[in-house]
């Protein structure tokens, strides 16, 4: 574990440099829906990527179901976007209870009411209360939680066993993020909304440590597309221990090192595929093929790419620039500019009409941009829609 997280430390590192901070923060932006998509994908929520954009445009489902589904996707959005508020409240420290409350509490705050309902094991309807522990006992699969009478106990043996200030070993922090996800999970705190709580408990646990790189990358992607394995190793690390050499726990040592090792195996990974993605030349390459694919379908000038490539690159451009770098009149500029904005290309303060353009990437434009970050068949839907 300690060399996965080595790698881990430097892949992060390099990751975390290789944009323009306000780029790294447009991206970062950009891939909340995904998270929020793959989370909730392990869930068993099924919400395309084209309703969580309307979603953010506040363009519900006439169908109850499907704008239910799109409310708790802008949840998740919403409560990723508030980690670094949440962590901030911690004290930078997310192995808390408090925290792990807020978490839960800002989720389901925005859920719809049909998903702050769930059903106990004597088969009774119970409220979820957002942040609130549970006092009804649980059972996920063959795993029995431990009694809600129990929950404090346990929750303060988390929080006294993965204090970061009392591990002043870098590598071993990043090990215990893993290990912590399984034992919350394992301690299933919540009524309901323990795997996202989880999952971003883990993503606040690596931001905390540094190695989030700025939110260019998640947990959430990488357990999704491997949920087989990752509900079968976290499933395997509830085992009691095997014998005397099984740790000292009542639990596996050995099962969960097996989980640890999936897990940062998992994180190596997405932080290898976004370092892909984001290359330079290769991001380039593809904003090239968007302003051809654009020219084509909607009749753009052929000259939007100076701009995209632009922001790319510096974050953000004065106004004026766009007329410089395209070599286009005054007037043609500012209407090539409101095509990108309106396309959410590019992004602006609009009470300020001296404000710079900033990058800015929509959902609508993944496939063309970051290919494989959503599923195949999603993709084709989302190049359909351009």
């Amino acid at each position: 574990m300690r060399e996965l997280a080595l790698q881990i430390r430097e892949a992060a590192a390099r990751l975390s440099g290789s944009l323009h901070p306000l780029t790294a923060a447009a991206i970062a932006d950009f891939l909340r829906p995904a998270n929020s998509y793959y989370s909730n994908l392990i869930e068993g929520h099924d919400t395309h990527p084209l309703d969580i954009a309307r979603a953010l445009q506040e363009d519900y489902a006439a169908d109850s179901r499907n704008r239910s589904l799109q409310l708790e996707a802008r949840a998740h959005i919403q409560v990723h976007a508030q980690l670094p508020a949440l962590l901030a409240q911690a004290d930078g420290n997310p192995y808390t209870k408090h925290f792990w409350r807020a978490v839960h509490q800002e989720f389901y705050a925005h859920l719809p009411e049909e998903f702050r309902w769930t059903t106990s094991l004597e088969g009774n309807r119970l409220e979820v209360v957002p942040g609130e522990l549970r006092t009804s006992e649980v059972r996920v699969g063959r795993h029995v939680a431990p009694a809600a009478e129990a929950l404090p106990s346990f929750l303060q043996r988390l929080e006294e066993g993965y204090q970061p200030r009392y591990e002043h070993d870098r590598l071993a922090r990043v090990a215990q993020i893993a290990a912590a996800h399984h034992r919350l999970a394992w301690v299933h705190p919540f009524l309901d909304g323990n795997g996202r709580v989880t999952r971003l408990f883990s993503d606040a646990a690596f931001r905390a440590e540094g190695l989030d790189a700025g939110g260019l990358w998640s947990m959430s992607r990488g357990l999704a597309r491997s949920e087989t394995a990752y509900k079968r190793t976290l499933a395997a690390a509830d085992a009691q221990r095997e014998n005397d050499y099984d740790g000292r726990g009542n639990l596996s040592e050995r099962q969960l090192v097996a989980f640890c090792k999936f897990f940062l195996e998992v994180a190596l990974d997405q932080i290898t595929y976004m370092t892909s993605v984001l290359a330079i030349d290769d991001m380039l390459s593809r904003l090239r093929g968007l302003a051809q694919l654009l020219t084509l379908r909607r009749k753009w000038r052929p000259e939007t790419y100076y701009v995209l490539e632009a922001v790319f690159l510096k974050g953000s451009i004065p106004r004026r620039e766009v007329e410089r770098l395209t070599g286009l009149s005054d007037k043609t500029a500012k209407a090539l500019a409101q095509q990108l904005l309106q396309a959410g290309l590019l992004a602006t303060n609009p009470a300020d009409h001296l404000a710079p353009y900033r990058a800015a990437y929509p959902i609508v434009f993944a496939p063309a941009l970051f290919p494989g970050l959503y599923p195949a068949g999603k993709e084709v839907d989302m190049l359909n829609a351009q």
